[in-house]
């Protein structure tokens, strides 16, 4: 029998760091719920986040595994954003989104010269398949999360669905250009190993859609 070569620590893929996006192309075809997060708890509050801990026990729904091993009820971010509603999440998608509330806040300031208050969340748990593939949505593993609209400090709402604008052209107004460019950064920057906007579908003409799954899509351009 020949023995398998044994791989020098240089060689080993490093681990994604829990709450980024995973880079490693070696596990892009699992799709499952994410690994639990051996200090979950200690990087949550290292982060700046006020949490409660929620239960999504893993399970099969329909043939589809489901749930999560560390589900978070995400109550208050770094940030002191508002949440609408508060958000159950895996613990990794917990500390993503602390890091997006940087992102999110430096964007607004940018292009529109104002901060965020409040943002509005379409939905993260949902036991189902993807709505236009054969895989199963990283939704079940309460792993993703659907951006609608963001609040200013100033108390303007801006909508995805009003102000994101057709594929085709430029935005016309800052809104939108903050829009966009918030987008691109979360996949830029590798804060979601999945973004997904109105350039992917037209499903998604009233949200962003950003998850952790193991895989990469870049659906912003």
């Amino acid at each position: 029998m020949i023995a398998a070569p044994s791989l020098d620590a240089s060689d080993r893929p490093t681990p994604p760091e829990p709450g980024r996006a995973n880079e490693d192309p070696d596990d892009d075809d699992v799709v499952g719920p994410p690994e639990p997060i051996a200090d979950c708890e200690a990087r949550l509050q290292a982060a700046g986040i006020q949490f409660k801990g929620a239960r999504l026990p893993v399970h099969r729904e329909r043939g589809i595994e489901c749930g999560t091993p560390q589900a978070i009820e995400y109550r208050r971010g770094p940030r002191g954003l508002k949440w609408r509603p508060v958000p159950i999440v895996s613990c990794g998608l917990a500390l993503a989104l602390a890091r997006f509330e940087t992102a999110l806040d430096e964007e607004a300031q940018r292009e529109l010269g104002v901060g965020i208050s409040a943002v509005e969340q379409g939905g993260t748990y949902s036991c189902r398949p993807m709505a236009r593939f054969r895989m199963v949505s990283e939704h079940s593993y309460a792993n993703a999360i659907d951006l609608r609209a963001f609040r200013t400090t100033q108390g303007r709402r801006i909508a995805v669905v009003d102000h994101f604008g057709k594929p085709d052209r430029e935005p016309p107004s800052a809104e939108g250009r903050f829009l966009r460019q918030l987008a691109r950064r979360l996949y830029d920057d590798a804060v979601f190993s999945v973004v997904v906007t109105r350039f992917f579908d037209e499903i998604h003409r009233d949200h962003i859609h950003v998850d952790l799954a193991r895989y990469r899509v870049d659906g912003t351009r």
